[in-house]
């Protein structure tokens, strides 16, 4: 393996390594955003969903320095391969799909609980309506409050 090559494959798996630690981050912070919305914390839902963005911007920014590097680690014959780069593309891969599967359970979890809050605001909105038909029908002058009894 020439020098160049090594020291691009070298590289590579610094990336890689940098990447999957952004990528566990991310999944710790996706446990968290679960455990948030059970207890209905969405500011610091919300929250969590601003620095996940970051990290993902941080991702974007190694994957740009990577991807070069990569497609030629890819293009080389497989005696070129290197067991560190294909371990962290597995663990990477693996670490994605848990947050996928989080995603998936926490977005099905909003969505119910909007479903919920929605049924909740038209009741109380059909009450509402409800109470100001009745009031409307209620002499509200001043003639029926000041009178004494």
């Amino acid at each position: 393996m020439s020098k160049t090559a090594s020291a691009d494959l070298e590289r590579l798996s610094k990336l890689q390594s940098e990447e999957l630690e952004l990528h566990k981050k991310i999944r710790k912070l996706t446990e968290e955003q679960t455990e948030l919305l059970t207890k209905d914390d969405i500011e610091a839902f919300n929250t969590s969903l601003e620095k996940r963005e970051k990290l993902i911007e941080e991702i974007k920014g190694l994957h740009q320095e990577s991807t070069p590097l990569m497609q030629s680690y890819a293009s080389s014959s497989s005696e070129g391969k290197n067991s560190t780069v294909e371990n962290l593309k597995k663990e990477i891969r693996e670490v994605i799909e848990t947050c996928a599967k989080l995603n998936d359970k926490n977005i099905t979890s909003l969505k119910r609980k909007t479903e919920d809050l929605t049924k909740e605001i038209d009741d109380k909105s059909a009450k509402r309506k409800g109470i100001g038909g009745y009031a409307q029908s209620v002499p509200n002058t001043p003639e029926v409050f000041d009178k004494k009894t």
